[in-house]
């Protein structure tokens, strides 16, 4: 059995978007398009062209079926491939492969490389990884490659992870055909009865914490509570800030294009 995560994260994404008015969409849109530099990059928290943001702002204007200028983002991220690594090079890979810009043989070799330097150690990347072969394979990550995912993760004390990762080893885990009940378990924990969920036991709710949380729980058809779902949705309205963005909370003093995706896909889970 196969899983199309990245589908399903877009579909999600996409979900939430479409239950906005024409009006909040075109906001959200004009805005995102506004962190576009003349690089084609679209811009993180310091204004210039960061390849982690523009692939959230990508993220963020497909699920908004919305148009921008395709053709500058990936020439952008094609040349950010020559220089960066890490998450950078996830990113970049991912979107370029989806763009029809990157071939799978070359996205394969990415993919082998990290492998041998070991990305698939810590959490997010083993995360990102199964992203990028997401992309890469027609019907998306067989279980079996979920599994071997699962078992290179490190063994940890669930608890003491920030929810993000938490949330990433919970859907490893459905990819890997596996019921989790301590990870459902410590990530229900994380939710607080005002709304929203919390990255750290004690800490106040934000928006990714609470997009990434919903997303796995519904992701790994975890029943749903109408009465904490409502209170999910009206955490993440609030956190549509004046300048047209989602930010981490209501009270932050401007969004960006990585919390407007989270935002949308928060959305999307509460539908």
């Amino acid at each position: 059995m196969m899983s199309n995560l990245i589908q399903t994260l877009e579909a999600t994404a996409a979900c939430g978007a479409e239950g906005l008015t024409d009006e909040a969409r075109e906001t959200l849109a004009t805005a995102l398009h506004t962190l576009q530099c003349p690089n084609g990059g679209f811009a993180g928290l310091d204004g210039r062209s960061d390849m982690y943001y523009s692939f959230f702002t990508w993220l963020a204007l497909r699920a908004l079926g919305v148009t921008f200028e395709r053709e500058r983002l990936c020439t952008y991220a094609a040349a950010t491939l020559c220089a960066a690594g890490g998450i950078d090079t996830r990113c970049a890979e991912i979107l370029l492969v989806c763009e029809g810009r990157r071939s799978r043989a070359a996205g394969w070799m990415t993919v082998a490389d990290a492998l041998l330097r070991g990305e698939m150690r810590a959490m997010y990347g083993s995360f990102l990884l199964a992203l990028q072969a997401d992309a890469l394979l027609p019907h998306g990550v067989p279980r079996w490659a979920a599994r071997c995912a699962q078992r290179r993760v490190a063994q940890r004390d669930w608890e003491r992870l920030p929810t993000p990762q938490l949330a990433a080893g919970r859907v490893l885990a459905t990819l890997a055909g596996e019921s989790d009940a301590s990870k459902t378990s410590e990530l229900e924990g994380r939710r607080q009865v005002s709304g929203g969920f919390a990255s750290s036991v004690g800490a106040p709710p934000d928006l990714l914490a609470t997009a990434v949380a919903r997303f796995a729980l519904w992701h790994g058809n975890i029943a749903r509570d109408p009465h904490a779902t409502r209170a999910d949705l009206a955490f993440t309205e609030s956190c549509w800030l004046e300048d047209g963005l989602f930010g981490a909370s209501p009270t932050a003093l401007r969004g960006d294009a990585e919390h407007t995706f989270y935002g949308l896909l928060a959305l999307g889970t509460c539908r």
